[in-house]
């Protein structure tokens, strides 16, 4: 079928006539506007056409325009890979071009403080503390060049002291930067004053505690941060181990605490889910290396890589035993804590799993996502988060960031949560609450969240899981005031082709959708796997009127499975009337041989004529049932009053 870019043309549209549309874009934009690109190809900026040597180095100019382009130059993490290089080959080229680009980086770098960033100073404390701890060990220094060095990691830590602020101690870009210290101090003692190392462990210390829930959840709601905080926390571990300094007990607690809980950001390929800034990338050597630095578990021994983080084992520096193999995770993470709820069928490759979110923003790394929902079947992707592009503020990154770009409910086109630029949102909508039930073909997981966007409005998500039929349903409330429009969005993986057959979506040869909302629209719009990359996905919009209440119902199934869905009659007992949403509804799942799931809800008391109701003719009580049928033979039933 034809496929428009409706979503995004609309969104481009309100950019310009809101005056928002940054200078870079809008060659971009015009193109967009006029249908000329080509969907099946990787969406890109306009590139800079100039050259741009390596040799040497020009530590102050972007080929991309991207100022990250040089905060991760300057972090100098490829003099480890030149360190590896000669660990493997023993061949000492790999020492003189790592020695080369560490002086070439003083030489150029460390009289010019208004290039530095503090967070990429720290990294590159971290970076430098085994490389330089070789060079010295094998030799390879003279007398005024290790002064040299001296003197300038002297001037990086006194520089991290002087501007430190209290916000870091909330911030991963704080435990980059004390992270950085200890690391480089427990390499190398004696270089950096006590004074400035006493301060850093003490501010590691109180940022482990504050950032990090008793879980193990980072509350900056990004899985990649989380990693980040992870990863440089081992390594002060790892170096303080290998030098024989005694570790902090809440390092060790922390740490262990994030060990246990990655696993579940981790779809069955074993790739991150893409949360607020997040890639979709594999942890295999940091989960591996963590194992044996902390002595857990490896329950994921059996489905990843055996690979180790060479950072972290360099600091470790001793010889290793391989982690104890641990004993199964749990398939289901309830993080009451962050509003992070993860279930999957097994831990296999080809397993089911989804991720529900309904909790705080948290930083400026997190997206407008309440209630959104990344979902996978069969190993394959099918609902899915767009992922982050670039930290430039431009019309991708706060469209990114946005509701629409999620798996979420938006009342009249406005947003619940919406972006200002890059990092700050002009305002945020409330969680309220999550609460979860399990039933006799699976569970249910009940969000919901106050849309400061439409006044005295509340919007509850149902997220059921019928685990052996493969069957994922989110019945959708709306409780307001008036008349509205609602629109529901879903994202559908970039790996599927989307087409529309009967009234139903078919999600490639993966899964179908359909919807109790008769009319849909489908377009194009923004997917981002790493950053610096994006294309397109599909989108999928359901569009209805709606007065004072709604309630519809999403249905995403294995393809195999392949059920319908229709709304069913509502009698009041005793009056043989049928009745209207506000009082009872009522959504019948259809499959094959006749039977059937029936949901039915009440959002509200009944203060007139009798509470029980007849669905589909059978009879409920309730907030919520679901009753398993045989046409309309009741064979199982669940009910929360």
């Amino acid at each position: 079928m034809a496929v428009s870019n409706n979503n995004w043309k609309q969104y481009i549209q309100e950019q310009i006539k809101n005056g928002l549309l940054d200078d870079n874009f809008k060659i971009n934009a015009d193109r967009i506007l006029k249908n000329e690109y080509l969907f099946d190809n990787e969406y890109a900026m306009e590139p800079t056409h100039i050259s741009y040597q390596l040799n040497p180095i020009l530590w102050n100019e972007s080929p991309n325009g991207d100022p990250e382009w040089l905060y991760m130059l300057k972090r100098q993490e490829y003099l480890l890979d030149l360190l590896e290089s000669y660990y493997d080959t023993n061949n000492t080229i790999y020492q003189e071009k790592m020695k080369s680009l560490l002086f070439d980086w003083i030489d150029n770098n460390i009289d010019n403080e208004q290039t530095w960033r503090t967070i990429d100073t720290g990294i590159r404390l971290l970076n430098w503390a085994s490389v330089v701890d070789n060079l010295i060990k094998e030799e390879k220094l003279e007398k005024k060049e290790n002064q040299s060095i001296a003197q300038a990691v002297k001037k990086q830590v006194i520089y991290l002291y002087n501007n430190y602020i209290e916000k870091y101690d909330l911030s991963n870009w704080g435990v980059l930067i004390t992270t950085g210290i200890l690391t480089y101090d427990a390499k190398l003692k004696g270089v950096i004053p006590s004074e400035i190392t006493n301060w850093a462990q003490s501010r590691l210390e109180e940022q482990l505690d504050l950032q990090i829930d008793s879980q193990g959840v980072h509350w900056e709601q990004s899985p990649l941060y989380l990693l980040e905080v992870w990863r440089s926390t081992l390594a002060v571990i790892a170096a303080q181990q290998s030098s024989k300094i005694s570790v902090s007990n809440i390092l060790i607690d922390k740490m262990k605490r994030v060990h246990n809980v990655i696993p579940h950001y981790l779809k069955p390929d074993y790739s991150l889910i893409q949360q607020g800034d997040t890639d979709a990338i594999p942890i295999d050597s940091l989960y591996n290396i963590s194992a044996i630095i902390l002595n857990e578990g490896n329950c994921l021994a059996e489905n990843i890589s055996n690979v180790c983080d060479f950072c972290l084992l360099e600091l470790k520096h001793e010889k290793i035993s391989v982690a104890p193999k641990a004993t199964e995770l749990s398939p289901f993470f309830a993080g009451k804590l962050s509003g992070n709820y993860m279930w999957r069928s097994s831990w296999k490759k080809e397993a089911d799993y989804w991720h529900l979110f309904n909790g705080k923003l948290g930083s400026g790394h997190g997206h407008a996502s309440l209630s959104h929902v990344d979902l996978v079947i069969n190993g394959h992707d099918i609902l899915v988060d767009p992922g982050r592009y670039t930290y430039i503020n431009s019309v991708e990154r706060r469209f990114l960031k946005g509701a629409s770009a999620h798996n979420c409910i938006i009342i009249d086109d406005t947003p619940f949560s919406k972006p200002k630029n890059s990092w700050k949102f002009d305002y945020t909508s409330s969680p309220l609450s999550i609460q979860v039930l399990n039933f006799f073909a699976g569970n249910i997981i009940k969000s919901e969240y106050l849309d400061k966007s439409s006044e005295n409005t509340i919007v509850t998500r149902y997220w059921i899981s019928f685990f052996a039929p493969q069957i994922f349903v989110a019945v959708d409330i709306i409780r307001t005031n008036g008349k509205h429009n609602v629109k529901h969005y879903w994202q559908i993986s970039p790996d599927l082709e989307v087409s529309k057959r009967d009234g139903k979506y078919l999600l490639g040869k993966q899964a179908t959708l359909s919807s109790s909302i008769a009319y849909s629209d489908e377009s194009l719009s923004l997917f981002s796997p790493k950053y610096n990359n994006l294309k397109h996905c599909s989108q999928i919009v359901y569009n209805h009127e709606i007065n004072d209440n709604s309630i519809e119902a999403t249905v995403i199934a294995a393809k195999s499975i392949s059920p319908t869905i229709e709304k069913v009659n509502v009698e009041q007992s005793g009056s043989g009337n049928q009745v209207g949403t506000r009082l009872a509804w009522g959504c019948r799942i259809n499959l094959a041989d006749g039977k059937n799931f029936l949901i039915t809800t009440q959002i509200e008391d009944t203060t007139d004529g009798r509470k029980l109701y007849l669905y589909d003719k059978t009879k409920a009580y309730g907030t919520f049932n679901i009753f398993e049928r045989q046409g309309q033979q009741v064979t199982k039933h669940f009910n929360l009053l």
